[in-house]
């Protein structure tokens, strides 16, 4: 075939694409299925003013359960507890885990079990680990201000005021995903090229120039995707604060709008208002996704 001459169809191409969308078919079902019938139902159930245990017929109430949602005070302010977690999240989560895949990509003595050790966080479930730094959290009998006691400081009460229960919950976050952001950097280092690298450092390049002009600007693509899953996974991050600060406690202090929504329709079961919440927290991750696109596309 000559170049810019098309080449007509034939019954084998069109029998290929058939098998093709055929074998496609199931994937695409089982999307539907699991994502998209959940997502209408929810779409529909928020049009309507359905409460458990309501002695009144359900009825179709239009955007109600949206213009109340968008003007409580409670749901802007899980907005920020949300935004809020998100940001220092990442910035607590990203630099260790980019720092101990840079130490582990050195192959130094102990390595193997160092990483075997760091990965142990990941692996276990997050209710067991919110159970667990719950108990240390704990003001009078929790190891964490028993150790601050030993250095001669004052702990704080974890649980009981706002700010300390967001650091608690970013603390038991971070310690359990930073691993897998290790992870994710150290193998985009090892998928990197030594040339550039070895160049620069020939040149007189010291190591922290090496890294934030050769090695960082070859990881972004690999950072790009970590940050997006990372703000993905906070937004909708529920058992670790549901567990550790009893259902976004103190008060609403740590209530995300995935525990708002929890509270809304298992606590008050207020079943529509709970659906329309869902529709704004998808609504709130759809921009997330497309900002990684056009970033992903600038990076290459």
């Amino acid at each position: 075939m000559q170049q810019g001459i098309p080449v007509a169809e034939g019954p084998i191409a069109r029998r290929t694409a058939r098998l093709a969308q055929m074998l496609v078919l199931p994937g695409w079902l089982l999307i539907l299925a699991v994502f998209a019938l959940p997502i209408l139902g929810a779409l529909y159930l928020s049009f309507r003013n359905e409460t458990l245990g309501a002695f009144a017929p359900p009825r179709f109430i239009g955007w109600e359960n949206y213009s109340t949602a968008l003007g409580d005070p409670r749901f802007w302010e899980s907005i920020r507890t949300t935004l809020l977690l998100t940001a220092l999240g990442l910035i607590v989560q990203l630099p260790i885990g980019t720092g101990l895949a840079l130490i582990l990509h050195r192959n130094l003595r102990g390595t193997v079990m160092f990483r075997t050790i760091l990965i142990i966080p990941m692996l276990l479930t997050p209710v067991a680990v919110g159970l667990m730094w719950r108990f240390m959290f704990d003001t009078d009998l929790g190891i964490i201000n028993w150790a601050l006691g030993g250095l001669g400081l004052d702990g704080p009460n974890w649980l009981g005021a706002r700010w300390p229960a967001i650091w608690a919950v970013v603390i038991v976050d971070s310690w359990q995903s930073i691993p897998f952001i290790m992870l994710v950097v150290l193998a985009g280092l090892a998928g990197l090229p030594a040339g550039p690298a070895e160049a620069a450092a020939i040149d007189g390049a010291r190591p922290w120039q090496v890294f934030v002009y050769v090695t960082l600007p070859a990881l972004a693509p690999v950072m790009l995707v970590l940050v997006m899953i990372r703000i993905i996974d906070s937004l909708k991050m529920f058992d670790i604060i549901f567990i550790v600060t009893t259902r976004g406690g103190p008060g609403t202090a740590t209530q995300t709008l995935g525990m708002l929504i929890y509270n809304t329709g298992f606590g008050f079961f207020q079943t529509s208002r709970a659906a329309a919440l869902g529709i704004l927290m998808v609504l709130l991750v759809l921009p997330v996704y497309g900002l990684w696109r056009r970033a992903a596309r600038v990076a290459r």
